[in-house]
């Protein structure tokens, strides 16, 4: 799987409901902050999914 290098605000942003994308489990921290800041500012709801094996960390739009 090849890295998403992309900045996170952004690709959180652009998600429509049911659309996924996944980071590096390094981004960890970073990924789940951008996703809450933006589910409160935007009235949105992401889910987030990690994979310890894979090292990544996965998040959907659900709402």
């Amino acid at each position: 799987m090849a890295e998403n290098l992309e900045k996170i605000r952004p690709v959180l942003t652009a998600l429509e409901i049911g659309d996924e994308v996944t980071f590096p489990i390094s981004r960890l921290k970073s990924v789940r902050t951008q996703a809450s800041e933006l589910g409160a500012i935007f009235n949105r709801l992401f889910k987030t999914r990690t994979d310890r094996e894979n090292q990544t960390i996965t998040v959907k739009r659900v709402k």
